[in-house]
């Protein structure tokens, strides 16, 4: 279990997609259509919060929700990002790259929300306080250190 939100693929898949898209709106150009840019510009914020939000709540369901918003603003990035190459402020390779590189980020975000579906955890936060290594005391390896029989930690007086 990721004690971190940046320990998960996805996201990391998310911070490349979202610095691809905070390039693009850079662009003087795009800039100057404030509606399209103040669009863009909330929904790819929006990927990286509800994610980082999502992971700090206390069941997998809920924060499946929040990565079910993050989805759907990824999928609003990628259809305005079409709209900025429509008015030529994206060239269509640049947009070919961004459009797969959405796509890729919802299969993942897709897979992981029915993987915590499914999983249906409902405290993830007492239990990361509880397991600061992320696992339960009958998954972690056995201590054999120093003749020790595996159910307690090696004696730190020697």
């Amino acid at each position: 279990m990721a004690k971190k939100i940046e320990e998960l693929p996805v996201y990391q898949h998310a911070l490349k997609f979202c610095a691809s898209i905070d390039a693009i709106l850079e662009r003087p150009a795009l800039r100057r259509n404030r509606k399209l840019w103040d669009q863009i510009s909330a929904a790819n914020d929006s990927i990286l919060s509800n994610m980082k939000e999502g992971f700090e709540l206390s069941s997998d369901d809920a924060f499946a929700n929040l990565l079910t918003y993050a989805k759907g603003s990824c999928a609003e990035v990628v259809v305005r990002t079409f709209r900025a190459h429509r008015n030529r402020y994206v060239t269509a390779e640049e947009y070919a790259v961004r459009a797969q590189m959405g796509e890729d980020l919802q299969r993942m975000l897709g897979g992981f929300i029915k993987y915590l579906r499914r999983s249906g955890f409902k405290d993830r936060g007492s239990f990361r306080s509880k397991h600061p290594d992320g696992l339960p005391r009958s998954s972690r390896r056995p201590n054999t250190d120093e003749g020790g029989n595996g159910d307690d930690p090696p004696d730190s007086t020697s």
